[in-house]
């Protein structure tokens, strides 16, 4: 029996012993492991930071030439703008310049048809035109007379009656 216990006692000793070795063994495999993921990281975190950059710069290159290509374009406009602006204005200004014209010719008109019309209403019926101080006027009809009013095409006609 003694036997038996002593095969049992080394058999837990080589067992203890192998099991220390093996823990040892793992150990090693893992930090050796460890190890190599850490560089296989190191390396691909480089690679991607590398990447990143190129990507940045090839960005920033691209950006820098689309500015330019809109300050040239924004010039451009910029000209076109002006130059259809001036032309704009002296176009406007000749327009004022020609309804100035007319407006003036018009208001000659007016007042000479204005001045005929009073010459041959007071002279025909006797109807005088006067102006209120107000600026208002007014078409004065002699003793006798009354006015009747007829539509004619848009307008309307005043006939005068005798009474």
């Amino acid at each position: 029996m003694s036997s038996l216990l002593t095969l049992a006692k080394d058999l837990e000793q080589k067992s203890k012993a192998q099991q220390q070795s093996t823990g040892e063994m793992l150990k090693a495999a893992f930090s050796e492991h460890e190890l190599s993921v850490r560089a296989e990281l190191s390396a691909s975190a480089k690679r991607i930071s590398d990447a990143i950059r190129a990507h940045e710069e090839s960005m920033s290159q691209a950006m820098e030439k689309n500015r330019r290509s809109v300050l040239r374009t924004a010039g451009r406009t910029w000209l076109t703008i002006l130059m259809t602006s001036v032309l704009l204005i002296a176009t406007s200004g000749g327009v004022l310049w020609w309804q100035g014209r007319q407006i003036t010719d018009n208001y000659t008109a007016i007042r000479q048809q204005e001045d005929t019309l009073k010459k041959l209403t007071v002279r025909t019926w006797g109807v005088r035109y006067q102006e209120s101080s107000d600026g208002r006027k007014f078409l004065i009809l002699p003793p006798g007379m009354q006015s009747e009013a007829i539509p004619y095409d848009g307008t309307t006609w005043i006939r005068l009656k005798q009474e």
